[in-house]
Parts: C-alpha cells; structure tokens; sequence
C-alpha cells in the first residue's frame, strides 16, 4: 500500500518522512495554486500552500536541533 507508514526507529527518521509529506502536500497546493483562474480557489490554495511551509519550517528547525544534539 502506498500510504503504508513504514517503521520508524527515531524521532529523525520520523520528522524526515513528515518533512517528506509536508514538502509535497507544499507542492500539490502550489500545483493546485497556479493552475486555477478562481479567485477563491487561489486563496484557499495559497493559505494551504503557507500552512505547509510553516509545517516545513518547523520539522527543519527541529531536525536541525537534534542533529546539534540539542533535540
């Protein structure tokens, strides 16, 4: 199955594959954002597309306070 979540040992390898999953739910609302006309339809695709980049910007700051050992 696609969506099977595979097994995860560390909190690393978990914010690694949610960084993955945030990375391309970003790409998917940019896709869905430039491909529409609809006024409304880009607003509620640009405010996903944000929401994602703050999760993207959040799981990169962690990742990097574990990789300093400060997790």
């Amino acid at each position: 199955m696609k969506d099977e979540i595979p097994k995860l040992d560390t909190l690393e390898e978990i914010l690694e594959l949610a960084l993955k999953k945030e990375q391309a739910s970003f790409r998917f609302y940019d896709k869905l954002l430039n491909s529409t006309k609809v006024s409304i339809l880009k607003d509620i695709f640009e405010q996903l597309r944000d929401e994602e980049s703050k999760h993207i910007q959040m799981i990169k700051r962690k990742l990097s306070s574990i990789k300093l050992g400060k997790g």
